[in-house]
């Protein structure tokens, strides 16, 4: 399950959503029999499309099938779960800001992600004492139709991090349709930019509703 979840990770960390088995297999290190066996499983169930290229195999995700989203949201939880079991202090305080931001937003947010894990690490370190500047916490919303309480968040939020760092709370909410510009625009990698810019972060909430809309994203630039 491990390596199936690595590959469907592989494929949207691709500029253009489209690798070959070969590619996989270096990219992954696997062996290319590992990964031709893999792939071809994984197109036995329906996620991952092979698209034939003259003597070339090229593979993409299937998204239309809701496995693929499933196996990407999982492979989130796990680098959350990671996250807040690899850092206990850290962890905690995350899991707390997560409650609330849940708290806040479970009628108006479809997902949540913490942009910067590093610095929450950081600031629940001694290090953080010694930074001659501040140190930011960014946070970005995937919101619905309905008003979400940003200001009062932020204000949760710098309320349980430690009173001895300075520390500034951001937060950026879009809804779906500006997300889906902004990760299938493709002046200057700029699509390939957001998503690397939100794949760098942890997702707190909303992991399948989050690559569902990625998944759409990738199927538009397939079909450009």
């Amino acid at each position: 399950m491990q390596t199936n979840i690595e590959i469907t990770k592989a494929f949207i960390e691709t500029p253009d959503g489209v690798l070959s088995i070969h590619q996989i297999s270096k990219k992954l290190e696997l062996p290319y029999g590992t990964a031709y066996n893999r792939i071809h499983a994984l197109n036995q169930i329906g996620i991952v499309q092979i698209l034939p290229q003259g003597k070339a195999k090229l593979c993409a995700l299937n998204p239309e099938n809701p496995m693929t989203a499933s196996i990407l949201a999982l492979g989130s939880a796990q680098k959350t779960d990671l996250f807040i079991k690899g850092n206990p202090v850290a962890g905690n305080a995350l899991a707390k800001i997560n409650k609330e931001i849940y708290r806040l937003g479970k009628d108006s947010l479809e997902a949540a992600i913490l942009l910067t894990p590093e610095p929450l690490k950081i600031l629940f370190s001694d290090v953080a004492l010694q930074l001659p500047g501040d140190i930011s916490l960014d946070f970005f919303y995937l919101k619905n139709s309905r008003d979400f309480a940003e200001e009062e968040a932020e204000t949760i939020i710098s309320s349980l991090v430690p009173p001895t760092v300075q520390t500034r709370v951001t937060s950026m909410s879009v809804d779906r349709e500006t997300l889906l510009g902004m990760l299938t625009e493709n002046e200057n990698e700029a699509g390939l930019a957001a998503y690397s810019m939100l794949n760098e972060g942890i997702v707190l909430f909303g992991f399948e509703n989050f690559y569902r809309l990625v998944l759409e994203a990738f199927a538009r630039k397939l079909a450009a």
